[in-house]
């Protein structure tokens, strides 16, 4: 608006950019109100690589996150890491998602908003970890390089109450 001047949006949620429009539009053109309405929202293209069941590239919202194309990927397969999911921009590596994060904790930091032309690979799951008996979600889980027992029955949901630790067994295989 040529009575307002330039003013920054990018990064703000949709309900923060219309206040702000609309308390500008007030302050500086007294007596007038504004109808802020989000158009259709571009698309961009990102590739996804890696072990996930539909590599390629792929069309999203501009408003896509990690999440969101993966999702449209069809998903990390049966041999990917979930805990290594990597965002590819302009040849450096942006950030890592640790899906166990956003699935377990709620964490959503890292699973950032996606640019035309970002990479997102997920290299194949490192060393996994059986979980079985009394644990809340037994399974199949992807450890890091740091994780201990603890950290494996914590992932799993901790233990029920039936559960026998002095029964524990843990068995290695190479």
């Amino acid at each position: 608006f040529e009575d307002i001047g330039v003013t920054k949006v990018s990064g703000l949620t949709y309900a923060t950019m219309k206040k702000l429009l609309e308390g500008r539009l007030t302050e500086k053109l007294i007596g007038t109100d504004g109808l802020i309405l989000l158009g259709g929202a571009r698309e961009i293209r990102v590739f996804i690589l890696g072990d996930v069941n539909n590599p390629g590239s792929h069309t999203v919202s501009a408003l896509s996150s990690l999440t969101n194309a993966l999702f449209l990927s069809g998903g990390v397969s049966s041999i990917g890491s979930m805990r290594n999911i990597q965002l590819k921009r302009n040849g450096e590596t942006l950030a890592t998602l640790d899906l166990y994060d956003l699935l377990l904790k709620g964490d959503a930091r890292n699973d950032l908003r996606l640019m035309a032309g970002d990479i997102i690979f997920v290299p194949p799951a490192g060393k996994v970890a059986t979980i079985v008996g009394d644990a809340r979600r037994p399974g199949i889980y992807e450890l890091l390089a740091d994780d201990s027992l603890n950290s494996l029955i914590e992932i799993a949901g901790g233990l029920k109450s039936s559960a026998a630790k002095s029964l524990t067994q843990i068995q290695r295989y190479n």
